[in-house]
């Protein structure tokens, strides 16, 4: 009878490990407490996007500190499972939540009020009430936010300088940081037209819940097919299927917030953000007991916290040292860039006509 209540035992702790993904092997007798987690949406971790970035530079912070980590993936792309993959991670210990992204606006600007004593980092979001719109960061969360719409500034600058006239934009989504890449992207190819004293046409388009994976490669084949030579392609959900149009039609890709120069030689190059950079500082701030909850961290060109991909770039025309001429300006002010959130037509564009799609 011992010996049968020993083996139920041993099963319910096996259980109680799996719950928080403990290693059973290496913890047979207690759970870890995972100090600092990651939260995603349903897609892959290790996509080459900032989910990748975010993680490897937690696991980098956290194994020199001797701080416990660990990510959990939500189960699919819905609040409800976002509110459980959260509760799941404070249940397993969590006291400092990173959630990457804008699937994670609502569910931070709810969870921040129910575990006050745990710390919340948003990336590239802001905590935002669903029903009413309210947008509210309380003192245990803090926002690193970057400037997309710089980012697209100089990727649409660098498609133009680098000599097409006909370039095009797909967004994997209506939502901000992805809104602010496009709007930035007029914008830059605007500037170096206009410099050129050349007409450039934009096809633009954001995708919508309907667009499956082949939709996308086939609108991103037929606009290839009809003479677009660069297209910037925003989201994780759109790059792939861009790059597979453009390896079928020999057209060109700028990607997003990552290098993804491996993924093909189509990437000419990629509008990158220094995640890793920006999320060790705020980490280190935590751990000096100095987190800095109910502020927006800024990453912008006058602190490097984006940029062109320039080291692994397949550029031709558009060389170093006009990058570095166009950023400075970006840098110093000089150059002012619009964000998203009012109309196309307040851009002021005089040489880019767009083209809805």
């Amino acid at each position: 009878m011992k010996k049968t209540i020993a083996v139920l035992l041993s099963i319910l702790v096996v259980f109680a490990f799996a719950g928080c993904g403990g290693p059973v092997e290496e913890q047979p007798e207690e759970q870890i407490d995972y100090e600092i987690a990651l939260v995603t949406d349903s897609g892959l971790i290790m996509d080459g996007g900032y989910s990748e970035v975010a993680w490897n530079a937690i696991t980098d912070f956290c194994s020199s500190a001797g701080v416990s980590h660990k990510y959990y993936k939500a189960a699919e792309a819905s609040e409800k499972a976002y509110e459980e993959t959260i509760e799941n991670a404070v249940s397993c210990g969590a006291k400092v939540i990173i959630a990457d992204g804008y699937s994670f606006e609502d569910v931070v600007y709810n969870s921040q009020k129910e575990y006050k004593d745990v710390d919340f980092i948003l990336i590239d979001a802001e905590p935002v009430d669903e029903k009413s719109g309210e947008t509210r960061i309380a003192g245990n969360t803090a926002v690193i936010h970057f400037a997309s719409e710089q980012a697209g500034y100089l990727a649409g600058y660098a498609a133009v300088a680098e000599g097409a006239s006909e370039i095009g934009f797909i967004g994997g989504a209506r939502q901000p940081a992805i809104m602010d890449y496009g709007y930035g992207y007029l914008q830059g190819a605007d500037a170096a037209a206009a410099e050129l004293g050349e007409a450039v046409n934009v096809k633009y388009y954001y995708c919508t819940g309907e667009d499956e994976r082949e939709t996308i490669v086939k609108k991103a084949t037929e606009w290839y097919k009809d003479n677009t030579e660069i297209i910037f392609a925003c989201g994780s959900s759109v790059e792939q299927p861009v790059i597979e149009a453009a390896e079928l039609t020999e057209g060109a890709v700028i990607a997003c917030e990552t290098d993804k120069s491996e993924m093909s030689d189509t990437v000419l190059t990629s509008a990158v953000k220094d995640i890793s950079s920006a999320l060790e500082e705020v980490l280190k701030q935590y751990k000096d007991d100095e987190f800095p909850g109910g502020t927006i961290i800024e990453n912008n060109a006058e602190n490097e916290g984006i940029g062109l991909e320039i080291k692994n770039s397949r550029l031709q025309n558009f060389s170093k040292s006009q990058y570095n001429s166009v950023f400075d300006k970006l840098a110093s002010g000089d150059v002012a860039v619009k964000k998203s959130g009012v109309s196309l037509e307040s851009l002021g564009l005089t040489n880019v006509e767009v083209i809805d799609k």
